[in-house]
């Protein structure tokens, strides 16, 4: 029994354990390098084995052919690791691209094959010479039943020579786009957006015309056509969709976005919206969020998006209609204005001169209403949805400090003073907000002077009523009724 373990080599069983060992040591930390042991696991095995049946079959011919398989298997594995050590280990401490597969197995193979002819030569009395024309006659016969296979190796080398993509790459091949994620010996696998990994044979790609979205560089030009009614002024219209374009954080400055009108249609005017950005992998998206921002923008402007359609309406029917609607509306708004501090002066009659001249603006989820040191000249009323208040400091970007609902308001101080934004505010879901400007605004004020110093009364106990909640005293002592009344008179030019 004991020349039984005695002729078994152990160390083979010893050398598996610690390259399993270090197999997982290695995923486990960054800082060890994985190193191929699959083929040194073969090795150990077979010399395992290959011991254990020498010790039940006596065979010199066995010996041999055990003594050159082992050879070859040894040779392979110090090959691979070698091969690993020299070129893919450093590649990846460097940071730079990995070998392509397509690649590093041809380089192998042509390893492994001379290793085998060197091994034979040295260990064995194969005749190597007719070795090699039945070889070449096998290749030959192998070479008919396979064109195919051989033909998309072949021009997988092509594809690596000449590199036209490289992993990571989004191209398209016929009606598929997708991110090249591997090149191998019969095919190209492409991972769409919908995470679906189509395989495309390498001949497929060299014998016909693909789009390569990576090269020369990331940038993209992205385009999206809209048709606009014919009361739309072109230049207000590029102004508006610039404007939004301008503000898309994920589009790119350098190449300018622009505007081409293309045509004129039926029922619209055709204009084409072209754009630059990184994300081609996030297109689809970029150019949902663009259009629905395009959507609410217009709107804002009154621009509309005719319908390729023919109504027939009464006339006199739709203007009661709409003229019951605008009634209705104005009751609304004379309501609302009721409940706001800084138009609780106005007289009913002054109320409702402004509910006829102010403007009802949409504004789409994320959209930013004001921005905080801003200029401008307007209020604000929340009739639908909900907005947060942000304030931007030096320590951090953003911070919320409230969240404004329906019938909540903004914007007083620029309004009445033409102070600069003090905060940020954004649009939480869809919401609609009654604008009043300052020409607006200056109608009433200018047709009733004395309304100055109630407004600056009100405005004052306002900002006191927020600086004693911030605990300002600064603030507090310089909201004085006297010095809003003079800021609101010289704003809008009244003695």
């Amino acid at each position: 029994m004991s020349t039984f373990f005695d002729s078994i080599s152990w160390l083979s069983v010893l050398s598996i354990v610690l390259i399993c060992l270090y197999r997982l040591a290695s995923h486990r930390s960054s800082k060890l390098p994985e190193l191929p042991h699959l083929l040194f696991i073969v090795y150990f095995c077979f010399r395992f084995f290959s011991r254990l049946t020498q010790f039940f079959i006596s065979s010199t011919e066995w010996d041999v052919w055990f003594t050159v398989i082992e050879s070859i298997i040894l040779s392979w594995a110090v090959a691979r690791l070698v091969f690993a050590i020299a070129l893919e280990i450093p590649l990846k401490i460097r940071g730079k691209k990995a070998i392509p597969r397509i690649t590093r197995d041809f380089i192998l193979l042509l390893c492994y094959a001379i290793l085998v002819f060197i091994v034979l030569r040295l260990q064995s009395n194969i005749n190597l010479v007719s070795l090699v024309t039945t070889s070449a006659a096998l290749t030959v016969v192998l070479g008919f039943a396979a064109q195919s296979l051989l033909s998309n190796f072949f021009f997988g080398l092509v594809l690596q020579i000449e590199r036209p993509f490289d992993i990571g790459d989004w191209i398209q091949v016929g009606d598929v786009i997708g991110m090249v994620t591997s090149i191998n010996w019969k095919s190209t696998k492409l991972l769409t957006r919908d995470k679906i990994l189509v395989y495309v044979p390498n001949s497929e790609i060299t014998g016909r015309i693909f789009l390569n979205y990576s090269k020369p560089d990331r940038k993209v030009r992205s385009k999206i056509s809209i048709g606009l009614d014919y009361d739309a002024p072109p230049d207000q219209v590029k102004k508006v969709i610039l404007d939004v374009l301008h503000r898309h954080q994920k589009l790119l400055k350098h190449p300018a976005p622009d505007i081409l009108l293309t045509s004129f249609g039926d029922s619209a005017i055709l204009y084409e919206i072209r754009f630059w950005h990184e994300k081609f992998s996030n297109e689809p998206r970029i150019k949902s969020e663009i259009s629905i921002l395009i959507w609410y923008a217009l709107r804002r402007h009154d621009i509309a998006i005719p319908f390729p359609i023919r109504n027939i309406h009464h006339a006199h029917e739709e203007r009661i209609h709409q003229a019951a609607t605008h009634e209705h509306r104005c009751h609304n708004m004379v309501r609302m204005f009721e409940k706001v501090p800084v138009l609780s002066p106005l007289s009913p009659e002054e109320r409702a001169l402004l509910a006829r001249q102010v403007k009802v603006e949409p504004f789409g989820e994320g959209e930013t209403i004001v921005r905080q040191q801003e200029a401008g000249d307007s209020l604000y009323i929340i009739t639908k949805g909900m907005c947060e208040v942000l304030l931007e400091s030096l320590d951090q970007p953003f911070k919320q400090v409230a969240v404004l609902k329906k019938g909540d308001f903004f914007g007083e101080m620029s309004l009445l003073t033409g102070e600069p934004r003090s905060a940020t505010v954004r649009a939480l879901e869809d919401t609609e907000v009654i604008m009043i400007q300052k020409d607006v605004f200056s109608e009433i004020i200018s047709a009733n002077s004395g309304i100055s110093e109630y407004l600056g009364q009100v405005l004052a106990e306002r900002q006191q009523q927020l600086a004693r909640q911030k605990g300002d005293q600064i603030a507090l002592a310089a909201a004085t009724p006297g010095g809003f009344i003079q800021k609101i008179k010289s704003f809008f030019g009244v003695s």
